[in-house]
């Protein structure tokens, strides 16, 4: 994997129904050469295929990250699995020192103090280190029949043409080209995710509603994925300033970022080829003046739940068999 596969990854991940002629018109291949290593990604594991998935603002809910502390040095499976099984958590992964680290969706101060309890009073946790995750929220809108037809169609294959999006749905292709601009395009949009919680150049992800990711493993293909939990000094400035300098620094090992929203702490995920790599990083942040502490994490490949983004589609989708 090299800086043009990642720059296809990143193009993927704003819209995973971007057309290889677009691709390859921007980075100057050929759509041979694009289809070959779009390809090659999927072989390898890094590309799994994509998903639809719904705006904060579609759901009423805030994102959530959280580092549960463990007794056991090695978590079990079963033992992930019943953490994940609550609906607030979309995946999780076992870290190498026995943590584990968690991402979901909550509503309101209900729902935060809900998944918060169900945490802690977990048996087998010391402790829960939690973070709501700054985003663009996206835009709340109502959904027609013919909406959910099509977004149904696009749960099932994100890629689905719009012949075949046609034919299960009986909807001209000009309206369906329209329903997947006005709900899921971001026009303008640039693939960059180092500030997550910025808008992201001219795109306008406050306009959309529901977002066609990659769905990844940057574990895969001879690579370590590994997470940096880096706390800052006060300020929304410093983080800014901290995330250019990884991108000046490391522009192809330095791959995104969130911010919490209520702590001066970002967490910065990595891709190297060796771990003496992930070293030289964590020396550059601990010499970053703007740094208060930097600490690395290592994983073992996430699993992913049935979580309330399921249950919402789910429901979303019983209105087209009446």
């Amino acid at each position: 994997m090299d800086e043009i596969d990642k720059n296809i990854i990143f193009e993927l991940s704003v819209n995973y129904r971007v057309s290889y002629q677009t691709i390859a018109n921007k980075y100057n291949l050929s759509v041979n050469a694009v289809k070959k290593r779009i390809q090659k990604l999927k072989s390898d594991g890094i590309i799994r295929g994509g998903w639809l998935v719904p705006m904060n603002a579609m759901l009423g809910m805030e994102s959530w990250v959280a580092l549960v502390r463990t007794e056991d040095p090695i978590p079990s499976d079963a033992f992930l699995d019943g953490i994940g099984a609550h609906k607030s958590i979309d995946s999780a992964s076992i870290l190498t020192d026995g943590s584990i680290l968690c991402f979901g969706h909550y509503a309101g101060a209900k729902g935060l103090e809900e998944i918060g309890t169900f945490l802690r009073q977990t048996p087998g946790v010391i402790s829960v280190d939690f973070h709501t995750i700054l985003s663009e929220p996206g835009m709340r809108c109502e959904l027609s029949l013919s909406d959910l037809k099509v977004l149904q169609c696009l749960r099932q294959d994100p890629r689905m043409s719009i012949s075949d999006i046609s034919q299960n749905t009986r909807l001209t292709p000009r309206r369906i080209r329209k329903i997947i601009q006005n709900l899921i395009d971001e026009k303008g949009s640039e693939p960059e995710l180092y500030l997550n919680w910025d808008s992201r150049g001219g795109s306008r992800p406050d306009q959309v509603s529901f977002k066609l990711s990659v769905n990844w493993d940057l574990n895969a293909g001879g690579h370590t994925a590994f997470m940096i939990i880096i706390r800052h000094e006060e300020g929304r400035e410093f983080r800014s300033k901290i995330v250019d300098i990884l991108k000046e620094t490391y522009p192809f090992w330095f791959w995104y970022s969130y911010a919490s929203a209520f702590e001066p702490v970002i967490f910065c995920v990595f891709v190297v080829e060796h771990m003496r790599e992930a070293g030289d990083i964590i020396k550059t942040l601990r010499q970053t003046p703007e740094v208060v502490s930097a600490n690395a994490i290592y994983g073992y490949p996430s699993r992913r739940y049935h979580s309330v983004i399921d249950e919402y589609f789910e429901q979303l989708f019983k209105r087209l068999e009446g």
